[in-house]
């Protein structure tokens, strides 16, 4: 997205350098440039539409694959770390049954 709006920003300012340089410069008379703008736009929106579903049902085709793939690799993190989960608990419980004991007198 930056790099369009750059694209964009480096046209206007063109432009403007143009209009700056030949301030006698003019669109050629007899065009309603206003509704070529406003056509410009509503193809620019039509296309940009129409790639961005393209791009949408192709990723939604390829994420039936990858789901498959993803759930298994879940269920193996998971799995991870409740193994790490239960060495934890269970280092925990040593620990405090360690504190707990009653210490031995000394003579």
């Amino acid at each position: 997205m930056c790099m369009r709006i750059r694209y964009f920003l480096i046209v206007a300012g063109m432009l403007l350098l143009a209009l700056w340089a030949r301030p006698d410069w003019r669109l050629p008379p007899g065009y309603d440039y206003s509704a070529i703008v406003g056509d410009l736009f509503l193809g620019a929106f039509v296309v940009v539409f129409i790639w961005k579903y393209w791009v949408y049902r192709r990723s939604r085709n390829q994420s039936g694959v990858d789901d498959a793939a993803a759930d298994a690799s879940r269920e193996a993190r998971f799995e991870a770390l409740r193994r790490a989960a239960d060495a934890a608990e269970a280092e925990l419980a040593q620990r405090e049954s360690q504190a707990q004991k009653p210490a031995e007198p000394r003579v």
